[in-house]
């Protein structure tokens, strides 16, 4: 049983919903998002997911570019 199942909250600062997802903190923080504290893991709810898809989807598209041949 994983943390999120446990009910852990959402790291962006200043939300206090439940998180639904587990992402490396550097990823989170690289999208831009604001996050509280500093650990391995980042929480985030379902909105705050969102929004992290939406700011990563441009990095990926580069990355994925890159490995072409």
């Amino acid at each position: 049983m994983g943390r999120v199942e446990k009910g852990v909250k959402c790291s962006v600062a200043g939300c206090e919903a439940d998180a639904v997802r587990s992402i490396a903190f550097k990823r989170v923080s690289e999208a831009g998002l604001r996050l509280r504290g500093e650990s391995r893991r980042a929480y985030l709810c379902e909105a705050h997911y969102k929004e992290f898809k939406k700011a990563r989807r441009s990095v990926d598209k580069v990355e994925r570019m890159r490995w072409k041949p």
